[in-house]
């Protein structure tokens, strides 16, 4: 794996899968090109799980002897846009000032999950809070081992949430925490992975985690002893696609990818924030709700970049 390489143009492609996953029409249609197309839409959720390996993998390489100077230089890597979209919120009338509040202090993730307005962004503030710790541990033990025993306490965890507490809306980010780990586990190995050996690895996973998406992820979801483990069920197809996109784009550079990373913050936000409301306006407009998805994402698009060039400057 040459993640550290490969890193933004893999971020491109999740946010790629995420905006899919909210925006795009799908098709009722049977036949197989609308089939293909269907599944892959319905299952860009696991762009999120995408974006949650890469942050596991690039922490691992992160500088933690100052705890303050790391979480401070990671609030105002990320908090600065989500404060601002929670702005947009109450601006477009979306939400009252009180639950800005609550949203942007992550208040309202912890009590409503995946219910909550951004709340990829106040999950991955909480694991920046606990890397440093996590990586202490990296030092004083076997990865593979630390990785099992995690797995184990976090087993644990889940299964006593799910038996003693009623609200699992929270899942939807704790069924996230495996992959997390694993990005963390596996960064060891960058650079250690021949070519040949990640296309074989990554049709492996893609065949296994394909099945196992249609059978547990996509129009029926697992819920197995723990609410939402279908995202669990879920990893192998996520390994697949990234170490098929790190080969890729190890040997061929995209820049539209490329581009499309640098800005994956603010898409994800963007998109949440007026995604949907952009396109119940355009599609009066349009003939066709596919070209009134690439006129919502094309307005995303600018916006996007026009919030990272603002933010570069300030």
């Amino acid at each position: 794996m040459e993640l550290k390489k490969t890193k933004q143009p893999i971020m491109g492609l999740a946010a790629l899968f995420i905006i899919l996953f909210h925006l795009f029409p799908v098709s009722r249609s049977n036949d197989m090109v609308s089939s293909a197309i269907r599944y892959i839409v319905m299952t860009g959720y696991i762009g999120v799980d995408i974006f949650f390996f890469m942050t596991g993998y690039m922490a691992y390489f992160s500088k933690t002897d100052n705890y303050f100077q790391y979480i401070k230089r990671k609030f105002l890597n990320i908090y600065p846009i989500f404060i601002f979209s929670c702005v947009l919120y109450i601006i477009t009338g979306k939400i009252s000032v009180t639950k800005a509040i609550l949203t942007s202090t992550g208040i309202d993730f912890i009590v409503n999950g995946g219910g909550s307005l951004l709340w990829f962004i106040p999950a991955i503030m909480i694991f920046y809070l606990l890397v440093p710790f996590y990586l202490k541990l990296v030092k004083k033990m076997n990865n593979i081992q630390l990785f099992i025993i995690a797995m184990a306490v976090w087993a644990v965890i889940m299964l006593a949430l799910e038996n003693f507490v009623g609200n699992h809306s929270i899942n939807i980010f704790l069924c996230r925490i495996p992959i997390i780990l694993l990005g963390m586990t596996l960064a060891k190995y960058e650079g250690k992975w021949e070519v040949s050996y990640k296309l074989i690895s990554a049709l492996i996973f893609l065949v296994v985690g394909v099945f196992l998406t249609l059978k547990f992820g996509y129009m029926v979801k697992l819920n197995f002893l723990i609410s939402d483990i279908f995202y669990i069920a879920a990893i192998p197809y996520v390994l697949g696609i990234i170490l098929f996109a790190d080969a890729i784009f190890g040997k061929i550079k995209s820049y539209l990818f490329s581009s499309l990373g640098k800005i994956s913050l603010e898409l994800y936000c963007f998109q949440m924030v007026f995604g949907s409301l952009i396109f119940g306006k355009v599609i009066r407009y349009v003939n066709g709700s596919v070209l009134a998805f690439v006129i919502v994402f094309g307005v995303i698009l600018v916006l996007s970049y026009l919030m990272y060039t603002g933010r570069k400057r300030i």
